[in-house]
């Protein structure tokens, strides 16, 4: 199974590592900042790290650096805002550079999941899609936003934005709730995000059963 080791902010991270492990990419750690990155770096030598160039307490070029030093082999993902300069990137070369959430890198990491037999399925990345398309849709509203949502989702029916393609109601239902008479908005931007998959059996009912 493909291994990866993510550092970021803290709610970025954790909605990552469950999109990456539905790709079937075991996630071995997590860190918030890069103070200790290189410590788990070494500990764990995952098959790729993903990165974001906002670290707090450290330096986030450095921290790459050094691990590259310790494996000149090792792919490196890194995560941008709009605000931060691609130029930083020259010296340290990553394997991938995209947006967080960015829905056409998904193949990029279709590509990095292929490298090694990691049980990846059709169901898996439908799951995946659907998730994605909901945290990139309420991301844009707000991180404070995804948390609410997914806390609501847990507690009032014990679902995650993994569970959303099977179970589109619960989804419906929170956005309803959360949002009101906005929530007509919300619903749009996810319709409009996975329009070119609706020939999809599934994809198709969960359109239906959140615009209904």
């Amino acid at each position: 199974m493909l291994t990866t080791i993510i550092v970021d902010d803290k709610n970025t991270v954790n909605i990552f590592s469950e999109y990456l492990e539905m790709f079937g990419v075991k996630v071995v750690s997590i860190d918030y900042d890069g103070k200790e990155a290189i410590k788990i770096y070494k500990k764990y030598r995952s098959d790729i790290l993903f990165s974001s160039l906002n670290m707090p307490q450290y330096d986030c070029i450095y921290t790459l650096k050094e691990i590259q030093d310790l494996d000149p082999n090792v792919k490196i993902a890194i995560i941008i805002t709009d605000s931060e300069i691609f130029e930083k990137l020259d010296c340290l070369k990553p394997t991938e550079v995209f947006k967080p959430f960015d829905m056409k890198k998904i193949t990029t990491l279709d590509k990095i999941t292929q490298a090694k037999n990691t049980g990846f399925t059709v169901d898996n990345e439908k799951n995946a899609l659907v998730s994605f398309v909901i945290t990139e849709t309420l991301l844009k509203i707000g991180t404070s936003t995804i948390n609410e949502v997914g806390d609501r989702l847990y507690a009032k029916y014990h679902c995650y934005f993994s569970d959303c393609l099977e179970h589109p109601e619960y989804l419906k239902d929170v956005i309803q709730e959360l949002f009101g008479n906005g929530s007509t908005a919300v619903i749009k931007t996810i319709r409009e995000h996975l329009a070119e998959f609706e020939d999809q059996q599934d994809v198709k009912n969960f359109l239906f059963v959140i615009s209904k």
